[in-house]
């Protein structure tokens, strides 16, 4: 039996979308007002209409009022006159200091300032004009290494209006890293966030990337020559034509910070993130309801990842939303009380620091405030599940008022739902967050496939705990043995492939890394995208991930081992950051454990001047860890529980453990705390103290 799973309801709203994208009364066709040399039709204004009148909000929506479009050029272009008046950006604005002058608390926080879609327009307008000055013409690529701004995207629909491509990249990644990329994408120009990096790209990049001709730099001093702002100011009132991009060019290149070797340039078209765009709309029976114009996020992912890309920045824009751009983790509680987002984009940390505060509160609280709280999460529950009686339903107002209505006062009071992927999120914390109110959409995707393969959204029929959803409109899931290449029988495991639009084109100048992940699938004339993950699919059609076939190991007693499962287990106690688990061709496993001080600390009462070189040796402590081990790996098999554990550093990007989007980089962690693992494995008694260093 071939295991091929498309959600039915979802396939039959993809095609009503599809359908209206393709067939809407006056939809704007491309015309040109003039050729480049090769042909490629362009237009003399920022309009793809067939004439020359302004295009209006009717042109551009369909009877649902949904946007439609066919590139991200398009979107961009028509979401500005969709919603010209919707706030699109918010930028914080820090207070003014002012002398002998005292405040309010609201006042003294500072304030988000918005962009309208109207001004976002203007501003792509111009950074077109920007663009075609620096020489960027059709398929040049310009690099952006910024975090999350106005700028980013604003130069991002720039590019695509001129079918120039972007290459995003992290402001954490080493300058070997943004070299390394910036040659193999020859990039002909560069922007930089802030004055540091630009002087740090200046002095470390430029000498090696002989193909960049041009670096701005958002931050400088209008003064400065690299000045994007200067530039930007220069370029108004100039009306540079527009060459559109078919949808089958290229959009941009995300390279895979990949936890092994150098990473890959993955070429995804406009049609790539356009499907994609789409088909999130598919997993709702009112598409307008799950993602509404007046929706607004406070961004915090990295629009250099597909998930923040696809997800946050091209699906808000393309219903009219807005987000407030987070300056930072550090201050992301501030911004989500500023913000007061009504969707919430975000890895399964974020909701689990949430979830580990409040069990904290709870374990530290008196009795009688430890069974308020607790009830509280009970009548939640109930009221998620449809059991709530007269009696009942006057102790969840009343308990809602009191306690679970402060806790989601801590995502800003106002999230409807929220979304969540990049890693696995527990089945506890997606219980946790229903019951305080706040529904999670769980999604599974790669960066190759746009992201998205499947979502699990809050609607009857969507969801199922412990899956990651149902395949989205147009995407088709099939499960393979990875030793035969053929289909599994439905329920059986095997590696997650799929296929449809959004499969990437391919990984750019690297036909062999290629021809490894993509194959002819089951309909004989799709290209079918072999994953790398372990999961299956069950009779409903809901997809569930168990691991990567590369993390995969055999014990020495030759059974097998899958990691991801094990860590995810013991990192839900709310005194572990981070956990890496290992054990290859060895007895049995360990693992290497980054502890979370400040809740052991309150935990145990032990005192801030105790030093942690002291802690890691204290019986107490390792007693509460040992305790959390047996706890939360109740469920496992007796072989895949570590038998030893050891506390190491945390794992950072700043010293190579992490990838830029904060995923483990298990060999490196491994292969730095080998001697430790050894220790564990030979049994003698060593000192942390000696072997955890930062």
């Amino acid at each position: 039996m071939t295991l091929l799973a498309s959600s039915s309801r979802a396939a039959s709203r993809f095609a009503r979308v599809a359908s209206a994208a393709s067939s809407k009364k006056n939809f704007p066709s491309i015309a040109a007002a003039g050729t480049t040399a090769n042909g490629r039709f362009f237009l003399s204004t920022d309009t793809t209409s067939s004439s020359s009148e302004t295009l209006t909000r009717e042109d551009v929506v369909d009877s649902d009022g949904l946007l439609q479009f066919k590139t991200l050029h398009e979107m961009n272009h028509f979401a500005s006159i969709a919603f010209k008046d919707n706030p699109l950006f918010g930028t914080y604005k820090a207070p003014e200091v002012e002398e002998n002058v005292v405040k309010d608390k609201e006042e003294a926080q500072g304030t988000f300032e918005w962009m309208s879609y109207g001004e976002y327009g203007e501003m792509v307008s111009r950074c077109r004009t920007v663009l075609k000055d620096l020489g960027i013409s059709e398929h040049s690529k310009i690099g952006l290494i910024s975090n999350n701004r106005w700028e980013w995207s604003a130069l991002a629909a720039a590019a695509y209006s001129l079918n120039a491509a972007i290459v995003p990249m992290y402001e954490s990644q080493l300058s070997k890293d943004w070299t390394y990329i910036l040659n193999d994408s020859e990039c002909s120009a560069l922007f930089c966030s802030t004055e540091e990096i630009f002087l740090k790209a200046v002095k470390e990049v430029l000498p090696n990337t002989p193909s960049v001709h041009s670096t701005l730099c958002f931050n400088s001093p209008r003064d400065e020559p690299h000045s994007l702002a200067t530039a930007i100011d220069r370029a108004e009132g100039i009306d540079t034509p527009v060459i559109i991009p078919t949808p089958d060019d290229l959009s941009g290149l995300i390279y895979t910070s990949g936890t092994t070797g150098k990473p890959k340039g993955v070429e995804l078209t406009h049609d790539n993130f356009v499907s994609n765009v789409y088909a999130v709309r598919t997993m709702a029976d009112d598409p307008i309801d799950f993602i509404r114009s007046s929706d607004r996020s406070l961004a915090f992912l990295p629009w250099a990842h597909s998930y923040g890309q696809t997800c946050e920045l091209w699906c808000a824009i393309s219903h009219g939303g807005s987000m407030g751009i987070c300056r930072g983790v550090p201050q992301i509680l501030e911004d989500l009380a500023m913000v007061q987002p009504t969707v919430l984009f975000a890895v399964p940390t974020l909701y689990k620091k949430v979830y580990d505060g409040v069990q904290n509160l709870i374990g530290t609280s008196s009795p009688t405030k430890q069974k308020l709280m607790r009830a509280a999460l009970e009548m939640g529950r109930k009221k998620k599940e449809g059991n709530l009686g007269l009696v009942d339903g006057l102790k969840h107002k009343v308990l809602d008022t009191l306690v679970t209505s402060k806790i989601r006062g801590r995502f800003g009071g106002n999230l409807r739902h929220g979304f969540v992927a990049g890693a696995a999120c527990p089945k506890e914390i997606i219980d946790f967050m229903d019951d305080i109110g706040i529904p999670i959409c769980e999604g599974y995707g790669l960066t190759e496939t746009s992201p998205i393969i499947a979502i699990s959204a809050p609607y009857k029929g969507s969801r199922k705990l412990g899956n990651v959803g149902k395949p989205v409109g147009g995407v088709h899931v099939v499960i393979m043995n990875p030793d035969t290449q053929q289909p599994v029988a439905q329920g059986e495991e095997g590696e997650i492939c799929c296929y449809g639009r959004n499969v990437m084109r391919g990984y750019y100048r690297n036909a062999e890394a290629t021809a490894e992940v993509i194959s002819v699938a089951p309909d004989g004339e799709s290209r079918l995208f072999h994953t790398g993950d372990i999961g299956k699919l069950d009779e409903d059609g809901f997809l569930s991930v168990t691991g990567r076939l590369k993390e995969q190991y055999k014990l020495e007693n030759g059974k097998y081992v899958v990691p991801t499962p094990i860590e995810e287990s013991i990192a839900m106690s709310r005194f572990i950051g981070q956990v890496v688990v290992c054990g290859a061709n060895r007895p049995h496993n360990v693992a290497l454990i980054v502890p979370d001080w400040v809740a052991i600390r309150a935990a145990l009462g032990i005192a801030d001047d105790v030093d942690e070189e002291t802690l890691v040796n204290d019986k107490k402590v390792r007693g509460l860890i040992d305790e959390e081990i047996k706890i939360n790996c109740h469920k496992l098999k007796k072989y895949e529980i570590p038998r030893s554990w050891a506390f190491v550093a945390p794992f950072t990007a700043a010293n190579s453990m992490l990838t830029p989007k904060m995923s483990i980089r298990r060999n490196v962690v491994i292969k730095r705390y080998e001697d430790i693992i050894s220790y564990m494995y030979d049994g003698d008694d060593f000192s942390l103290n000696e072997k955890v260093a930062a």
